[in-house]
């Protein structure tokens, strides 16, 4: 009785493995509005609503900017950017469109 079970939990534990492909993101220092999480990938600024659902790229480009900061009315997000050599703050529209 105990080998079945046993070929069993290894034959899932095998088609599991198989699911588990894909390489995780590295999403990082996600920020919370009511309504979206924003957070930096790939250097960029991005933001998904809070309850799943396909993120939006809010910047691009060749600096570097993390740090994101919901306003408190969440329409507006700062964040520190890296272009030529200095670090600022910045402010885009939560909404993307500016």
């Amino acid at each position: 009785m105990r080998r079945p079970i046993l070929i069993s939990v290894f034959l899932l534990a095998a088609a599991s493995a198989g699911f588990a492909q894909d390489k995780p993101l590295l999403l990082q220092k996600p920020a919370l509005s009511k309504t979206h999480i924003a957070f930096t990938f790939a250097g960029d600024l991005w933001i998904a609503p809070r309850g799943g659902g396909e993120a939006t790229r809010l910047t691009t480009g060749v600096g570097f900017e993390t740090n994101p900061i919901f306003s408190p009315d969440g329409t507006m997000i700062a964040f520190t950017g890296q272009y030529d050599g200095n670090t600022d703050v910045f402010v885009v529209p939560a909404s993307g469109v500016g």
